[in-house]
């Protein structure tokens, strides 16, 4: 049986590592994948392109996302102990050896000047390079951490929910967060996360917000957190959330008088990228379950969602503020705000 390894450090994985990978194991009985990884270094990749880091344990999972049932072994190798290229040509020839757990007869790479190091260090041990001009799909991981967005096609299916980014629509009842929210989405060609707790409070209780217990609220949570997974895995280099767990807090408190013991398990300052918070300034439309309607309460709503914000850890100062009491001026703020984010194209307007 022919064993081969296919070694790299695949930071991200794209469709060049993939196809490449695909064609090493139609040339052999088994192989091992093996993703390198130098902690220093590759944290120091990742901080110039202005990502965050990629640990080696993230892309042996993405890469056996995409390879699982394929019977592709992907495995781990920390090379933090080594002396950089060529001095650790040696030391790195011990350490595949050893986490390969069997004889292997072939390595597969994608780069011609590896051969050298490779013969001398590897003897009896074929090296193999796939597509070394990248002739079919011309992209690199260098490429890819400096320019995500323009080449999000490259990007492994497995590895965009890390790229993608995550843009909350916030704000107090009818200021027309869920319409807002999927126009973006369509806009953008994407997913979104709406928000459960409406429908809940509708199946749940019937709509009468007067019949919210505090564990309401924890499950209002949980379950909006599945969602919001659910809605970034098939993001489309952007993803957009109607509400989150600090809106549940909110109105936990409005209904119940005090957040629920484990809403604020699911509040997360670092989660979103952008953060558009809609003033109560369109019309207040009545459905039956919304209860805060005076213009005077929606106003001291609003206030009162940004201090639970700020409490919670957010920077309150950065979020984009849509104040415009017309829908297109508030659709085109936020366009505009997400085109900054995606593209850096100018500052974000805030109308």
């Amino acid at each position: 049986m022919k064993t081969g390894v296919f070694p790299g450090k695949f930071l991200p994985p794209h469709r060049g590592h993939i196809t490449a990978i695909l064609r090493a194991h139609a040339l052999c009985d088994k192989l091992y994948v093996v993703v390198s990884e130098r902690t220093a270094e590759d944290g120091e990749l990742c901080r110039n392109a202005g990502i965050g880091y990629i640990s080696g344990v993230l892309r042996q999972r993405w890469l056996s996302q995409e390879l699982q049932g394929l019977g592709i072994e992907v495995l781990l190798q920390n090379e933090d102990a080594m002396a950089p290229f060529p001095q650790g040509w040696a030391d790195y020839a011990a350490l595949l050896k050893r986490t390969v757990s069997e004889p292997f007869a072939v390595i597969f790479g994608g780069e011609e000047s590896y051969r050298d190091g490779h013969s001398r260090h590897f003897p009896g041990i074929d090296y193999t390079v796939l597509d070394p001009q990248r002739t079919q799909w011309p992209i690199s991981g260098t490429e890819i951490r400096n320019h995500p967005y323009l080449h999000w096609d490259y990007i492994a299916g497995s590895a965009r929910p890390f790229f993608a980014r995550k843009v909350l629509i916030t704000g107090p009842e009818s200021c027309g967060k869920t319409t807002l929210t999927r126009k973006l989405a369509k806009v953008y060609c994407t997913s979104w996360s709406e928000e459960l707790g409406r429908d809940y409070q509708q199946d749940v209780v019937g709509g009468n917000g007067d019949l919210f217990e505090p564990e309401d609220f924890n499950r209002i949570a949980h379950l909006q957190y599945e969602q919001d997974l659910k809605a970034l895995r098939s993001a489309n280099k952007v993803c957009f959330f109607d509400t989150d767990a600090v809106v549940t807090a909110f109105f936990s408190k409005a209904f119940s008088g005090a957040v629920a013991n484990r809403v604020g398990s699911f509040i997360d300052p670092g989660k979103y990228d952008l953060v558009i918070a809609l003033q109560p300034t369109v019309p207040w439309v009545a459905d039956g379950m919304r209860e805060l309607g005076e213009q005077a309460t929606r106003e001291l709503s609003f206030t009162g969602l940004m201090e639970l914000y700020r409490q919670y850890g957010f920077d309150i100062d950065s979020f984009v503020i849509i104040a415009a009491p017309d829908y297109y001026t508030r659709l085109e703020g936020c366009i505009s705000a997400v085109e900054s984010l995606l593209y850096g194209k100018g500052p974000a307007i805030a109308p």
